[in-house]
């Protein structure tokens, strides 16, 4: 007797990001995020450190959604 299994490789997390956020210096941009996630999602964690470096930051947004988040976009910089 032979068994065959057949493995499908499953997709645990998928999250697609904006390839840019616009706006004024220090404004607050939402970030639309879609986010597909077998197991659900508590949280993402953000390297936003060159971003702080030059005076912004990515919080989130205050609702109890794990995808609500802001960017604060930093002063602008002539030529930068």
């Amino acid at each position: 007797n032979n068994i065959i299994l057949e493995y499908k490789k499953q997709d645990i997390l998928s999250l697609n990001i904006p390839h840019d956020i616009n706006g004024t210096e220090h404004s607050t941009q939402k970030i639309q995020l879609i986010v597909k996630s077998k197991y659900g999602l508590d949280r993402i964690v953000w390297d936003d450190s060159a971003l702080r470096s030059q005076g912004g930051q990515i919080q989130h947004g205050g609702s109890q959604s794990a995808q609500d988040y802001q960017a604060i976009l930093p002063a602008y910089v002539q030529g930068g």
